[in-house]
């Protein structure tokens, strides 16, 4: 279905969950700016220069202990992931699997660990969207998504340190925070792993990936060579010493995701840290639920408030007769290259449902691209009750 907009009315920014909305300023920097054609170990860009910067960039905006190692991962979160699991795992894991990409951390990945490791993870029951069951604090290892971009569900910040207050003398606890690094304030040095990509609240190109870890962490992963060996890509031993000592990386990462990593650090710094980003998020949001308690066919999907993420939030749509993906067509129709993904629901997700990035560069201003946004969905909506 095509339906008629004026250009001016449209958004000009990016909704999509990932690959997502750029700083406004990076999209006007040539790439013959973002150090594309240097070599990753020489030390003006590495031990002396981009590398080192954004490494204490982002211990600056997530306010991280200087014994905390940071490591620019060579790949997505998923590579990390695995990593996380191969690495840090002793005899048991635990953790909470309640969408598609936690799913995929306690499923997918910790699931080819070997049988006789002790595997525990703790999912809804039918008609809840978070787990009400906690996880084994004891593990060896726990990981945790505090938000879920399927699904927009979000893991409470009590939660959080609870579990952190609660875990064994021998676990770790381990957070993918892909969904909402650079956009949550999230409780302090409640973890002994972070991972996340940079696609999403950071607003870089796809393929990259931070890991964070602790001194107790970065102990384990000498502990688990007596247990398992590690493919050589996975393994962090090397990746740990090249980053403390020079701050390095294993393989050949991309240069221009941590320039666009680092500028956006550098604009986050100084434009109220991770607080300021929280709060844009949360204003995003607030914005996008308000539009929707005003029509009669939308509501967010996530019943309890404290369990609705948002960075990435999503509404349920209530009339039988609006489906998502008309929705997205209708915004893919108007040619305007950043509504080309639109805004459906998950792949798996099977709620008749809209997903809406939250993230911080989204719009740095306010609401006003969240604002022509929903206009132009209410427009479709009508058009599409019309038609039939």
């Amino acid at each position: 279905m095509s339906v008629t907009f004026n250009k001016e009315d449209l958004p000009t920014s990016t909704f999509a969950c990932g690959p997502s909305q750029v700083h406004p300023q990076i999209r006007k920097t040539p790439v013959c700016d973002m150090m594309f054609e240097r070599s990753h170990r020489a030390a003006d860009i590495s031990t002396k220069g981009l590398y080192h910067e954004a490494t204490e960039n982002l211990r600056k905006l997530f306010n991280l202990p200087q014994d905390y190692t940071i490591i620019f991962f060579l790949g997505g979160a998923t590579p990390a992931l695995d990593s996380v699991a191969w690495n840090l795992t002793k005899k048991s894991i635990s953790g909470l699997n309640f969408g598609a990409f936690s799913k995929m951390w306690c499923k997918k990945i910790a699931s080819c660990l070997e049988d006789d490791v002790k595997k525990d993870f703790k999912e809804p029951k039918e008609g809840e969207f978070f787990p009400s069951e906690k996880p084994d604090f004891n593990a060896s290892l726990v990981i945790m998504t505090p938000n879920e971009t399927s699904m927009g569900v979000q893991i409470t910040d009590e939660y959080l340190k609870d579990a952190w207050a609660k875990k064994g003398p021998d676990t770790l606890i381990a957070w993918d925070c892909t969904s909402c690094a650079g956009g949550r304030a999230l409780p302090e040095n409640c973890f002994d792993i972070m991972v996340f990509s940079m696609q999403k609240c950071f607003g870089v190109g796809g393929g990259s990936s931070v890991m964070i870890l602790s001194p107790k962490a970065v102990a384990r992963v000498e502990e688990v060579k007596q247990i398992r060996r590690v493919p050589y890509s996975l393994d962090l031993t090397e990746t740990i010493k090249k980053a403390q000592e020079k701050f390095q990386t294993l393989n050949t990462p991309s240069t221009i995701n941590i320039w666009m990593f680092n500028e956006a650090c550098k604009w986050m710094l100084a434009h109220g840290g991770i607080k300021a980003m929280d709060a844009l998020c949360k204003t995003h949001a607030n914005y996008i639920w308000d539009f929707a308690a005003k029509t009669d066919y939308l509501k967010p999907l996530v019943d309890k408030a404290e369990n609705r993420s948002y960075t990435t939030v999503t509404l349920a749509i209530t009339d039988d007769k609006i489906v998502d993906a008309d929705i997205s067509a209708a915004l893919k129709a108007t040619g305007m290259p950043n509504l080309q993904d639109g805004i459906k629901k998950y792949s798996s997700v099977k709620q008749n449902s809209l997903r809406i990035a939250c993230f911080p560069f989204v719009d740095i201003d306010g609401v006003g691209q969240y604002e022509k946004l929903l206009n132009a969905v209410d427009k479709i909506v009508k058009d599409l009750r019309s038609a039939k």
